[in-house]
């Protein structure tokens, strides 16, 4: 569990490929519903090996990629990645924590986690520090995955339990919430929690 929360060494080398494997269906569901505008800066918590971070920048023109990851060896890989696969963006990743986000206030029009939230030790202040740097109307994303079948890694169902949680976080810092659900299999589907700060994008 520790190397799924943090990977390194040749371990976690292995992690990652899993992660990328095992999370590629949830990756293209999150990142098909983010809608970031033309020339949007956009932040990942916890990217990874940076596979959604590629795929939203290969499919949208954006102005800035960056994320934040608290694992030295996924911050080298997720660099290498998108060093060449990210268009005309610029890049920025950091090593650092959900709770504490190196950026400055109101920077991101999108800021969104894929299958991290449920491994931050402090929730509610990772959450505050992302909805912190959201600019006005822009959107925090939760992407959360639910076994529908008992399986190797958690009790069917604790997706679900997650994310109804997690929405009633988002909606306590003052964000409009709605939820959507996508079903991959039988034994697999992605939640997705959306959370909109409230006022408008200067232009």
């Amino acid at each position: 569990m520790h190397q799924a929360g943090k990977p390194r060494g040749p371990i976690g080398v292995v992690m990652g490929w899993m992660m990328e494997a095992l999370n590629g269906a949830q990756n293209r569901a999150t990142v098909d519903a983010l809608d970031p505008p033309p020339g949007a800066a956009v932040l990942e918590v916890g990217f990874g090996p940076g596979h959604a971070l590629e795929m939203l920048a290969r499919s949208r023109p954006l102005g800035l990629v960056a994320g934040v990851d608290h694992s030295e060896l996924m911050l080298a890989r997720a660099r290498r990645r998108l060093n060449g696969g990210r268009g005309d963006a610029a890049l920025d990743l950091r090593l650092g924590d959900a709770g504490d986000l190196p950026f400055p206030d109101e920077r991101f029009d999108v800021v969104y986690a894929v299958n991290s939230f449920h491994l931050w030790p402090e929730k509610d202040r990772a959450l505050a520090e992302m909805t912190g740097v959201l600019k006005p109307g822009g959107d925090l994303m939760l992407s959360i995955r639910d076994f529908r079948a008992e399986g190797r890694f958690e009790p069917a169902g604790r997706g679900a339990e997650t994310a109804r949680t997690a929405a009633e976080m988002l909606k306590d810092l003052g964000l409009q919430v709605r939820q959507r659900e996508i079903v991959h299999s039988p034994a697999r589907a992605t939640l997705l929690v959306r959370g909109r700060k409230c006022g408008r994008v200067e232009a």
